[in-house]
């Protein structure tokens, strides 16, 4: 892991707004103090990036705090940051629906959306179509799944991506399924993607 990753700044955020709708601005205080980051609180004096290693001691408090919860938190924030993607990456969200609106399948553009909101931050996102029903998304070197072991699969957060831009960019249902993760000692993280029936 390189000693100046970071992730972007909106990722953070919408983290902390998926924990007030947990618990309020008490919950996020609290996390942050037991996280030692409290700077994380005040988006507005935030750099642009956020250093990894402050990001995974943000994420292994809230994990240790939540518990059982963290799954739907983790999936709600990503929901949240496709949400905020509407607005800062408003362009190229627009020219990549525009460009698959003909396509049969909207599968395709799931994938090339993760590939887009994946960029600037670390870790690898690859798409790949398997057929004409499955979409696989990989991502090598997960910024989620980092030092952790689990006995489940944990990337809640890229499936909350995923399944609010399926629902807000292209009107359609999808259904996702972790079928590898670092989490669990696979090399990488991979998303099974399918629409819903």
């Amino acid at each position: 892991m390189a000693d100046n990753e970071g992730l972007e700044k909106g990722l953070v955020v919408a983290g902390l707004d998926a924990l007030r709708q947990v618990g309020g601005d008490a919950l996020v205080q609290v996390i942050l103090s037991q996280a030692g980051e409290t700077g994380l609180a005040d988006a507005d004096s935030l750099e642009e990036r956020i250093p990894i290693e402050q990001y995974l001691r943000y994420r292994d408090t809230v994990l240790d705090f939540l518990g059982d919860s963290f799954s739907g938190t983790a999936f709600e924030t990503g929901r949240l940051l496709v949400r905020s993607l509407k607005h800062h990456k408003r362009g190229q969200i627009q020219a990549l629906v525009a460009q698959f609106h003909q396509a049969r399948s909207k599968l395709p553009v799931i994938g090339q959306a993760a590939v887009l909101a994946a960029k600037g931050n670390p870790g690898t996102v690859r798409a790949a179509m398997k057929g004409d029903e499955l979409l696989v998304i990989t991502i090598a070197d997960c910024p989620e799944c980092r030092r952790l072991k689990r006995s489940a699969p944990f990337c809640y957060l890229n499936q909350g991506v995923i399944t609010e831009f399926a629902e807000a960019h292209l009107g359609i249902g999808v259904t996702t399924q972790e079928t590898r993760c670092m989490a669990l000692g696979d090399k990488q993280c991979e998303i099974e993607v399918r629409l819903q029936s």
